[in-house]
């Protein structure tokens, strides 16, 4: 799996959807909805960079010790960054920049659901 394709697909979603947003309410919304996007990706960007370091079975606590690295820089990244968006952007919309950080991780999701998906089976 290439974790790269799952944060680009995290980046164009909120984006196109902050662009949507933009056209039909107002930039207070679209901003938010952007920042709560990126500060998704960013996160889950330091996460794959450490979690897929390490493959193979020789480096097994190598392994572990990456994902669990990655995992509390992803928490500590998304706190610091939400932290940041509260302070300094204007007009905030909370629930739009909530939102752009869920829309974000459910694309997250589906294209690592969709990349991993095996052959069709027939279950008979």
């Amino acid at each position: 799996m290439r974790p790269y394709k799952v944060i680009l697909a995290q980046l164009i979603g909120p984006a196109l959807l902050a662009v949507t947003f933009l056209w039909t309410t107002d930039a207070a919304v679209a901003r938010s909805v952007l920042a709560g996007g990126l500060i998704s990706a960013l996160s889950n960007g330091y996460f794959a960079v450490q979690a897929f370091r390490y493959q193979g079975a020789e480096n097994a606590d190598k392994v572990v010790r990456s994902f669990l690295k990655g995992e509390i820089g992803k928490i500590v990244i998304a706190i610091l960054l939400f932290a940041l968006s509260f302070n300094f952007l204007e007009d905030l919309n909370v629930v739009a920049l909530f939102s752009g950080f869920l829309f974000a991780h459910l694309i997250g999701i589906w294209v690592t659901g969709w990349m991993t998906r095996g052959p069709t089976s027939n279950s008979q």
